[in-house]
């Protein structure tokens, strides 16, 4: 039995979970891919300020989070994190489709364009994402 005003708790829908390989080095999911990304050596300069961007924007939501007042309710926290696992889930499955298509193009870098230019949207939508969840207004 959900106890009374928190009935709003059941009818949200289940977050994306990150998968395994996300789980480390650090204890956040986003970091993670961002260090993945970076440290592979298959994405160019640009892509590295991206991802780093990506990594900034996780790091001010969560400082802007806890350092909210008022607090953030549980609901607020809720949203904004299932927002959050979702901006992760795009870039995260584009970054996937970007090294299943480096390794078949054998790191060819003209036959990547397309997955490439998928990649840097993905990070970027992503990124915006996180921006947007910094404001009393989202979600």
């Amino acid at each position: 039995m959900t106890p009374e005003g928190w009935e709003w708790i059941k009818a949200q829908p289940q977050a994306w979970e990150a998968p395994p390989v996300l789980q480390s080095p650090t204890a956040s999911a986003h970091l993670n891919l961002g260090v993945q990304m970076i440290g592979s050596n298959i994405i160019g300069s640009d892509l590295v300020e991206m991802v780093a961007e990506y990594m900034a924007a996780h790091a001010r939501l969560e400082l802007w989070m806890g350092g909210h007042e008022p607090s953030l309710t549980m609901r607020q926290q809720l949203e904004r994190g299932r927002a959050g696992s979702d901006a992760l889930r795009i870039a995260y499955e584009a970054w996937v489709g970007y090294e299943a298509a480096h390794r078949a193009a054998g790191g060819r870098v003209t036959q990547l364009r397309d997955h490439r230019e998928a990649l840097k949207a993905a990070v970027q939508d992503a990124t915006e994402v996180l921006v947007r969840l910094t404001s009393d207004e989202a979600v």
